[in-house]
């Protein structure tokens, strides 16, 4: 097995795109491949208007940039054709090269992008019984041992309903979203589909920012708490602080004398005023939190914080098994995915690259797109679906939350990884930066005919996250249960405190809606080169 430091420093991702370079040079010889047009990453400095717009997708690299790509290109090939043999032969070897322990992060031995090479590998690795996939006690070493997917979950323990993570997360390309015949089917009873909560598998572009902004709203949202609760104590008497931050209202906490605080009016947020930006509900407050629900619920797989947390008896352990804390969901497997290998789930997540706005170049389509930019602001869909969130602080600790053992692993969510990337507010050292996700990252009531068959938790059946609309045209269907074939389907479901919104799209003609869709429509991903 080569060992994990071979991997080429340059992202593994983008020698999968350039594989199409092949078609371009040397079409004869190797084939049918089908060229999408390449588009630079360089990009000046963008005022809150321009941020997220696409680069010319008509530009062409030279000779020079194509024939690196194709020497990278050939070079992924053997490597993936060299995986697969070796896997073939020696069965397992595969995660090992998507794995990296926490020795080897606290030793540097790997820099950024080997980081987002390996958790391409793990992204896209099929786990197997062996690696703890699923649960149960059956001889999972016997001759006609099968691996069965499980579509309709089983309450909270999950299915699996997929091997990798990838298998849900394609649609429009890498790390894409899902088509409904790949949605969830969570909390059910492992049978049926009636009861259970149907969700659609968003695209996961952009998750580093978004993690971001997250940690920086909650961080002034808890400080404004904090200093109306100090100033309470230090008058004597009650004192009340609305709460916002980036522009947008959380409503407001009422700070007694003797320092406690009524959260009555808090608005969107938990009472904690923690930003949870992950999941359809927004439960999740980090990328670590959510890759390992994920990875329990769809793969059936267990991390080591989970078991010793069951060791500790600070987690109930009802939803993962009955077995001992060391094999609590009874597959015979002890460790599955240790702390190493949920850091490089989150350093590649971290990386990706950020939806761009790509306006129609037809005359008459842009004319629309350009109306519909602005109806969508006066019709009042900009209200939640905030176009801009500026950003201060574009460094990730991958290991977020981390061990209190643990040295930070700092991503750079502005330069590291896949690009395109999120854009400088100014020019020169010291700038923030512009995230165009479309989102308020704020919980909103959408009415009765959205609402999930239960609550989530703490969060009512009928409250959600406001979506990040950021890569929109590439997600179809639409809406959190995938119900809506079309993005005009989508608008009109829209209920509660959406209902003004949409009823103001559907009193405008049908040129002024299209407009809104066409503009819509305009919110994808920068296109790239691509080997079918």
């Amino acid at each position: 097995m080569p060992e994990v430091a071979d991997h080429e420093s340059s992202p593994r991702r983008a020698w999968k795109w350039s594989v199409a370079t092949l078609g371009l040079l040397a079409a004869v010889s190797l084939g049918t491949l089908v060229i999408q047009a390449h588009a630079g990453h360089a990009r000046d400095a963008a005022s809150a208007g321009t941020a997220g717009f696409a680069t010319d997708d008509t530009a062409i690299p030279d000779d020079t940039v194509l024939m690196q790509e194709l020497e990278k290109s050939i070079d992924l090939r053997r490597r993936e054709d060299f995986d697969r043999m070796l896997d073939a032969r020696d069965p397992g070897e595969l995660i090992e090269h998507a794995t990296l322990t926490e020795k080897a992060l606290d030793r540097r031995i790997l820099g950024i992008d080997a980081l987002f090479v390996v958790g391409d590998e793990l992204f896209g690795y099929l786990f197997r019984p062996e690696n703890g996939w699923g649960s149960g006690g059956t001889d999972r070493k016997a001759i006609d041992y099968t691996p069965r997917l499980r579509r309709i979950h089983r309450g909270t323990a999950g299915g699996p309903d997929a091997f990798g993570c990838f298998s849900c997360h394609s649609k429009g390309g890498l790390d894409g979203a899902g088509t409904q015949s790949q949605n969830a089917f969570l909390r059910g009873d492992g049978e049926r589909t009636g009861g259970a909560d149907q969700r659609n598998a968003p695209h996961l572009l952009g998750l580093g920012p978004i993690a971001c902004l997250a940690r920086e709203m909650s961080a002034e949202l808890q400080a404004q708490a904090a200093g109306a609760r100090e100033r309470a104590k230090a008058e004597g008497h009650r004192v009340e602080q609305a709460l916002t931050t980036k522009g947008i209202s959380f409503g407001r906490i009422t700070a007694d004398a003797d320092g406690t605080i009524d959260h009555g009016s808090v608005e969107g947020v938990d009472p904690d005023l923690t930003i949870r930006p992950f999941g359809w509900k927004g439960h999740q407050a980090t990328l670590r939190d959510i890759a390992e629900e994920s990875l329990h619920i769809h793969q059936g797989l267990l991390s080591n914080r989970i078991q010793l947390a069951v060791r500790d008896g600070t987690l109930d352990p009802g939803p993962y098994g009955m077995g001992p804390w060391y094999d609590v969901d009874q597959d015979g497997v002890s460790l599955e995915i240790d702390s190493g290998m949920l850091t490089t789930v989150v350093g590649y997540l971290a990386q990706l690259e950020a939806p761009v706005i790509r306006p129609p170049r037809d005359p008459g389509l842009l004319d629309a797109w350009a109306a519909g930019r602005s109806r969508f602001d006066e019709i009042g869909c900009s209200g939640c679906h905030v176009p801009t969130l500026e950003l201060d602080d574009p460094k990730l600790d991958a290991r977020q939350p981390a061990e209190p053992d643990r040295a930070a692993f700092i991503i750079d969510v502005a330069k590291d990884g896949d690009g395109p990337k999120i854009e400088p507010k100014y020019a020169g050292y010291v700038t923030s930066y512009l995230v165009p996700l479309f989102s308020d990252l704020k919980r909103h009531d959408m009415g009765a005919a959205l609402a999930t068959p239960a609550p989530q938790g703490t969060i009512p059946a009928r409250v959600f996250l406001t979506r990040p609309l950021w890569g929109l045209a590439e997600t179809a269907p639409y809406l959190h249960d995938g119900r809506a074939p079309t993005v005009h389907d989508a608008i009109v479901l829209h209920g509660g405190e959406a209902t003004r919104a949409r009823d103001a799209y559907l009193a405008l003609d049908e040129p002024a809606r299209a407009s809104v869709r066409v503009f819509l429509t305009s919110l994808s991903r920068e296109p790239k080169l691509f080997v079918p």
